[in-house]
């Protein structure tokens, strides 16, 4: 006869059962339960690039200055994106307005880091390689190209970005909203996006997925 367990009233076998039929139950969930935390974190990070992009965008037209988004690796090799103003005064003028540098007296507006399973990384690049997942590199200052000015996006008064001039940076994508983006991945490399801004104030942030034989496609595409 099989021992009771007299605090719950199973057999030793019952106990044995329920926990191999539970231990089946998460081995088949796992890979779901891994999809779900990687769709969670992609649209977490779409959402927050968004919304640094058309705040920035905002305050540009807002104060009639530059208003700069700086996209870095962060310490734990995440996704950071630094917004300032590209000038000190409102109401004063100085050399150092507009050079795509934050000087000291121009105030960072917001700083965002994503969560670290996000990376930067276009498909078929390298992973955390900027030049490639931020291409938004080398601007004209004073008349004069400046290369050194790399990683960011400079929003200007009228709603519009400025042309990044710099050989890597590309001409802005053919089709609508016609504009450069930001490239990121979850750590796995199983799903890469692209979150791209119009160069005009016409429309919002588009996104693009990632999808074997068609390329970054704005619908239709599901998660892995």
């Amino acid at each position: 006869m099989a021992r009771i367990d007299s605090s719950s009233g199973f057999t030793v076998v019952e106990n044995l059962v329920v926990i191999s039929l539970m231990s089946i139950g998460v081995l088949f969930a796992m890979p779901f339960a891994g999809t779900m935390i990687r769709r969670a974190e992609g649209a977490g990070a779409i959402n927050t690039i968004r919304a640094t992009l058309a705040a920035a965008r905002i305050q540009a037209v807002k104060t009639g200055a530059n208003v700069v988004v700086l996209v870095s690796r962060s310490q734990n090799d995440g996704v950071r994106r630094v917004t300032f103003r590209d000038k000190a005064s409102l109401t004063a003028s100085s050399a150092n307005d507009g050079d795509g540098i934050q000087e000291s007296g121009e105030p960072t507006l917001a700083q965002v880091d994503m969560d670290p399973h996000l990376r930067l990384w276009k498909f078929g690049g390298l992973k955390d390689d900027l030049a490639t997942a931020a291409p938004f590199d080398g601007y004209i200052v004073n008349d004069a190209l400046n290369a050194d000015l790399t990683n960011r996006i400079v929003f200007q008064p009228t709603g519009g970005i400025a042309a990044p001039k710099n050989a890597n940076s590309g001409a802005p994508q053919a089709t609508a909203p016609f504009g450069r983006g930001i490239y990121f991945a979850d750590a796995t490399g199983k799903n890469y996006f692209r979150v791209t801004m119009p160069n005009t104030i016409a429309s919002g942030a588009r996104v693009d997925k990632y999808v074997p034989g068609q390329g970054y496609v704005s619908g239709a595409w599901g998660w892995q």
